[in-house]
């Protein structure tokens, strides 16, 4: 299906670094790291631990992202992508200044008719007891588009969730954490013999990110299922996630760390469900005012008393609907933790002010930046990155200093039928 033409290793590379102060080891700045619009490629990549040398990098790519061409020897529809990774070991910060492990693949791929995608599997060497940091950069050579992806390599654990491998019926890799309740899957485990799989299901909505305003950030996850069910491992064994809720896949039940799925509803991470559209809303009315919103009414009449009431027309409205639902359809697809993007802490400063003009990529935490006119000093967000066992993606933001004020100002920008810009910041 593909040809390798060659693998070139990678020994240097230059980056930036964090404070004196507090070493921050390997940083990227990445201003487009959540702009979908920035690339028309969007590969999905995932990792799964094979041993206690080696984990495997998984890169999918939908075809009708590729560019494709016949002009080639063969006279055949090909794409040619090209993939170089680096690995950095963040066990030891200050120590994370080079990549341990590094290459550059460059595949000629076949497109076939009615293929939808192409997989990449490429064999890293990560070794047991460390954590890493690993940036994927994925380039269609035809089209000399290119894009960067981060993820956290972690391997500290035997019983976490990278340790599974989850397939579609059809032997593709299921890649993210949340799931369909239409869809078969398959799980695999290889870092210990196992006889059982256990299964925990709970159906405890998960509470939304808290304002700015607040002096802490909502609970984190707590794990209390509602059913457990065994099941003798066997990894052509089909499963089936139909309710909504979270499932956490374990190999021992004593341990904390598993395999967390969400089923968050068919079409996650959009969402056209008006009962799910109307919670966003939170974010910009007190509590009082919300329960009045949706007290007695439908979801749909909560809705669009809300909208039209803040802009007076019904085409802003419109407008501001669309604005404010695709950030959540973004949220969802970037900032998905153990709870629905648009509820985590980066998924409501994405929401509500929108994509940040710089991003700072590092080992342990994220700096957002809002870059104003005429202003010296950006509006800055830190998330920084807490230890879960259910997921390497939660991240917390750092409270203070002046973003209750400004908070203020992008909620009342809104209120008053207006997308927040961050110029309009006083």
């Amino acid at each position: 299906m593909f040809k390798k033409y060659y693998v070139l290793l990678i020994c240097g590379f230059l980056m930036s670094c964090g404070s004196a102060n507090r070493p921050q080891g390997v940083r990227f700045n990445t201003p487009v790291l959540y702009n979908p619009a920035s690339s028309s490629l969007h590969p999905k990549i995932g990792v799964y631990h094979i041993s206690d040398t080696e984990t495997q990098l998984f890169v999918m790519i939908n075809t009708n992202q590729l560019l494709v061409s016949e002009a080639n020897p063969e006279g055949i529809p090909k794409s040619e992508i090209k993939i170089h990774y680096r690995l950095f070991d963040c066990t030891d910060i200050e120590n994370n200044m080079l990549p341990s492990d590094s290459a550059t693949f460059i595949n000629s791929v076949e497109i076939r008719r009615q293929q939808r995608i192409v997989v990449f599997p490429i064999t890293i060497a990560a070794e047991a007891g460390r954590r890493y940091m690993l940036l994927v950069q994925t380039t269609d050579l035809l089209r000399q588009n290119t894009i960067r992806q981060f993820i956290t390599v972690n391997k500290t654990s035997i019983y976490s969730g990278q340790n599974f491998r989850v397939t579609m019926l059809n032997g593709s890799p299921k890649l993210e954490n949340y799931i369909s309740p239409n869809e078969i899957y398959r799980i695999e485990y290889r870092r210990r013999p196992v006889d059982r799989l256990f299964v925990s299901y709970m159906n405890t909505s998960q509470p939304i990110a808290t304002s700015p305003l607040a002096p802490t950030p909502a609970e984190k996850l707590t794990f209390k299922p509602d059913s457990v069910w065994e099941f003798t491992y066997n990894p052509n064994t089909n499963f089936m996630f139909a309710h909504e809720g979270l499932y956490l896949i374990q190999t021992d039940t004593t341990r904390q760390e598993g395999l967390l799925l969400m089923n968050f509803g068919p079409n996650f991470p959009n969402e056209n469900r008006t009962a799910e559209l109307v919670q966003p809303i939170q974010y910009l009315l007190s509590e009082t005012e919300f329960q009045r919103l949706t007290e007695g009414k439908t979801p749909k009449m909560a809705m669009d008393d809300f909208w039209l009431s803040t802009t007076g027309s019904t085409d802003r409205a419109r407008m501001l609907i669309r604005v404010f639902y695709t950030r959540m359809s973004y949220a969802n697809h970037f900032f998905t933790d153990f709870r629905e993007g648009w509820k985590t802490d980066r998924g409501m400063i994405y929401m509500i002010y929108g994509l940040p003009n710089e991003v700072h990529k590092g080992s342990d935490s994220e700096t957002w930046e809002y870059t104003r006119r005429r202003q010296a000093n950006s509006l800055t967000f830190v998330f920084e990155r807490q230890p879960s066992p259910y997921t390497e993606e939660y991240f917390v933001l750092r409270r203070g200093g002046a973003q209750p004020t400004f908070w203020r100002q992008a909620v009342d920008s809104w209120r008053r039928g207006q997308i927040f810009n961050i110029n309009d910041l006083e």
